[in-house]
């Protein structure tokens, strides 16, 4: 049943697709973008598993047709939710934006140097400025180490402006400067979600932003080859950093294979299997403490997890709980579930519904980035970018870097819109609403 399963999650993830493609014909559809992380995660993950026998030491056969029926499921409601707001866009006529692009750029500068300088803080703080052997920064202040993520609202606000004004030099030096940090980030530290965000940001937002989409072939070309970094990046993290003289490994396919308790599959059954078992499910308290609680300094609060009700944030985002009581085995500190198993010890069988709204918020979003532009359009870049995070960790990856990204993002546009423009606007801008 598991293997039968696991074929249905690949069979109802493409066709979804191919009727996302098909009625919309936006390689940036919703689905388009998240249906490949859906396979690797919930189908190609376990197949390889299954081919070595990987799973067997940790779960018996009716554990597994368990999980992967909650997974199918899923599956289908998210996609149900993505589908159901449509896929065919309207013709719409774009119209002058009464936005000045001047003070898109400065909010943009202003956001992109609190950014830069947030990360050269961290990186100082946390190696002494020394970026050999370099694994990231780090600063006992929440605050600095999450500033270095509005680098990326500033790059697509600069993207905005320069569909008003055309691209210039200092709009190139700018998002180049603001990218820097990102990718010396994504490269010297081996992180997938940076170096997903950095690519989805500048080709996505460049493509949206001016109401133009790249060929089927490019996009699916593109996809496959960014798909093999992520994976030679995890498959060489151990190795990667300034100055190493280690050998690097071609054999991509060695991390999903490996079957250990730090593997997405393995420890998202776990995190099924434990709530299911122990019966333990939050019901929205986490997400509640990722927006209410984790902005307030620890240092005003030290105990704020604890007295909020939810100390199991403090590892692994609270879904590690309970697995040598119930599996007799502990899952890796780092690890990630995944989506649905996230979502499943939040919610237990409500994750089903959720799962369907936010099928919606992805659809919506980019059904108003299509009709509408302007600030949508950035808003959905940002949702594709952390895609990765949506699939592949937790609803935590996901809320607090929405919240960091959008904020600024939304105030920096109100104040350009009540900004009166300096110099006169063409008659026809692609790309917004006025």
């Amino acid at each position: 049943m598991f293997i039968y399963l696991t074929y249905a999650i690949v069979g109802i993830l493409a066709l979804t697709l191919w009727w996302a493609y098909a009625g919309s014909r936006d390689v940036f559809h919703p689905l388009v973008v998240i249906a490949p992380m859906m396979v690797f995660m919930y189908a190609w993950m376990p197949l390889k598993l299954e081919e070595i026998n990987g799973l067997a030491g940790f779960f018996q056969r009716d554990q597994l047709d368990f999980v992967q029926g909650i997974n199918v499921c899923g599956v289908i409601c998210f996609s149900f939710g993505c589908l159901i707001m449509g896929c065919r866009i309207p013709p719409v006529r774009p119209v002058t934006p009464n936005i000045s692009p001047q003070a898109l750029v400065i909010c943009a500068t202003a956001l992109g140097l609190i950014g830069v300088t947030a990360w050269a803080v961290s990186v100082v703080n946390g190696s002494g400025g020394d970026l050999t052997g370099y694994r990231g920064g780090w600063d006992d202040n929440g605050y600095v180490r999450d500033a270095s993520l509005l680098v990326f609202p500033a790059v697509l606000l600069i993207m905005a402006a320069t569909t008003i004004q055309g691209l210039r030099a200092m709009h190139g030096m700018l998002m180049a400067l603001f990218l820097a940090p990102a990718i010396l980030e994504a490269a010297f530290s081996a992180r997938r979600g940076p170096t997903f965000m950095i690519a989805v940001t500048v080709a996505m937002g460049w493509y949206m932003h001016r109401r133009k989409r790249p060929s089927l072939v490019i996009t699916g070309a593109a996809g496959a080859a960014l798909g093999l970094l992520m994976l030679f990046l995890v498959s060489n993290r151990q190795n990667i950093y300034l100055g190493s003289d280690k050998e690097l490994s071609n054999d991509v396919t060695s991390i999903v294979e490996t079957a250990d308790t730090g593997n997405e599959y393995i420890y998202g059954t776990g995190t099924i299997l434990s709530s299911e078992q122990r019966n333990s499910f939050y019901w929205g308290w986490r997400y509640l403490a990722q927006i209410f609680v984790r902005p307030i300094p620890s240092s005003l609060w030290p105990n704020k997890y604890e007295d909020f009700g939810v100390p199991e944030l403090m590892r692994n985002a609270g879904t590690g709980e309970g697995f040598a009581e119930t599996l007799g085995w502990e899952g890796a500190n780092g690890s990630a579930p995944g989506l649905i198993a996230d979502l499943w010890t939040e919610f237990h069988w409500l994750n089903l519904p959720v799962l369907f709204l936010l099928g919606v918020a992805y659809a919506s979003a980019w059904r108003k980035a299509q009709v509408d532009g302007g600030l949508w359009t950035a808003q959905y870049v940002i949702m594709a970018a952390l895609s990765i995070y949506f699939v592949m960790q937790t609803m935590e990856a996901v809320i607090y870097r929405l919240l960091i990204l959008s904020i600024p993002l939304r105030i920096s546009w109100r104040i350009a819109r009540r900004t009166e423009a300096i110099q006169p606007l063409p008659a026809y801008v692609p790309g917004f609403q006025g």
